[in-house]
């Protein structure tokens, strides 16, 4: 909490309207996803492809050879098995029903997967027992890469190695939580260095990207939940201070236990969601049910915002910007009236609200429209886990953004299956 105040005390009025003007400016000339559905980065010369790992504490640089899509959407997804034990990126392919396995690891289990912007590759974290490796693959399966590895601490679990890894829409920078640090790699050289340190028991978490060189990150404090939305500015360069990260959303004096956000499909808003928590201020809070809001803001804390859908029954936990016009939100009421939970959607004015399924959850990895919709924008996709004293099972089903029954794909008990993002081939 006194890194928060400190941020929101060293700023002036003059300073915050100044940053907006500027913001209003830059917004205008550089859409958010310009340049999303563009190829990968070209290169001089192709870096040598491997899936060795590179000298403690360097990286390599990323081959990208482009691939040509094809009409049909199709799904990604993980499947972690345990007997054997293996990691698996399939595809699914919505209008033949076919799945195609990426590629398979033995060995090895797989998570932070995401979709490139141009939806020709996959980057994601394999992890082994004592390492993690950062890698990317192209999505016909060709030319598995390397591109960093880390070690945990003795006796830590290898997942804490290496997480929260976030792609820009660019394809050229990635950054990544790798112990008490946020790492960016400049994927198109292999360049790579320390962004921000944390300490004092303090952690921040990289989400998504605003744009090309900032990412929004949450501040979040030992035994809490996040704190405050903060944006971090990788062209300020290496070493940065938390104190001097910008301030776009504090929920520390509202509702920390029970808030998400999104950016706006153009990067001009952020979208915020809050409700009630139960238990509020103690270690066991949760949500708990209405009101709750959908608020448009500011992407870069300037003052003042809109209301764009309130509820006052329902607990809203999560919310997603999807097209220029469609926000997916989920509702997840624990006490109360829980007949209307699951995922929904409404449009970025507040109009036409729509429940499109009783339960699921949106990608857990990545927050760009690509990871819950298909790229013409017609189709969603959710994961639902249910546990049992037989097991856990994990469900992956799909809908028409319309409405109507969704389709289960994928359905297994004691396999981890979650989604990655959507694609053509």
């Amino acid at each position: 909490m006194h890194i928060i105040h400190a941020i929101r005390t060293s700023r002036t009025l003059i300073s915050v309207l100044a940053g907006c003007l500027v913001f209003l400016f830059a917004a205008s000339a550089t859409p958010f996803l310009a340049g999303a559905s563009s190829n990968a980065p070209s290169h001089a010369f192709r870096p040598a492809i491997t899936t060795n790992c590179p000298a403690p504490g360097t990286a390599n640089a990323a081959s990208m050879p482009a691939l040509t899509l094809g009409s049909h959407s199709n799904l990604v997804y993980i499947v972690n098995e345990s007997t054997p034990f293996q990691g698996t990126l399939k595809r699914y392919d919505v209008v033949t029903g076919a799945k195609v396995e990426v590629v398979k690891l033995a060995n090895m289990s797989i998570s932070e997967a995401q979709v490139s912007a141009n939806g020709q590759w996959l980057m994601f974290v394999a992890q082994v027992p004592g390492q993690s490796k950062l890698q990317l693959v192209r999505m016909d399966g060709q030319f598995l890469q390397t591109l960093y590895c880390a070690s945990p601490p003795s006796g830590v679990n290898p997942g804490a190695a290496l997480n929260e890894v976030q792609w820009s829409v660019d394809q050229k920078l990635a950054v990544f939580v790798s112990g008490s640090s946020i790492y960016l790699l400049n994927v198109t050289n292999g360049i790579l260095q320390t962004e921000l340190s944390f300490s004092g028991g303090a952690s921040i978490h990289p989400r998504t990207w605003l744009d090309n060189t900032r990412a929004y990150v949450t501040f979040q404090l030992p035994d809490g939940p996040p704190q405050s939305l903060l944006i971090l500015d990788t062209s300020k360069g290496p070493n940065q201070s938390v104190q001097n990260l910008r301030v776009a959303f504090d929920a520390s004096n509202s509702t920390p236990f029970c808030w998400d956000f999104d950016s706006s499909f153009d990067g001009k808003s952020l979208f915020t969601s809050q409700c009630t928590a139960k238990n509020f201020g103690s270690p066991g809070a949760s949500p708990c049910c209405g009101p709750s809001v959908i608020a448009d803001r500011s992407p870069t804390g300037c003052p003042g915002y809109s209301y764009v859908f309130v509820n006052q029954a329902q607990a809203f936990i999560a919310v997603r910007a999807v097209t220029a016009t469609t926000l997916l939100f989920t509702v997840g009421n624990f006490t109360g009236d829980t007949s209307q939970n699951g995922v929904w959607k409404v449009g970025t004015d507040g109009s036409s609200p729509l429940r499109l399924t009783p339960s699921g959850e949106l990608n857990q990895f990545t927050q760009f429209p690509w990871s819950n919709v298909s790229r013409d924008s017609t189709k969603y996709a959710v994961q639902i886990v249910s546990s049992t004293s037989s097991g856990t099972t994990y469900t992956l089903e799909y809908g028409s953004l319309s409405g109507g029954s969704p389709v289960v794909f994928a359905s297994i008990t004691n396999v981890l299956l979650a989604t990655v993002g959507w694609t053509t081939m």
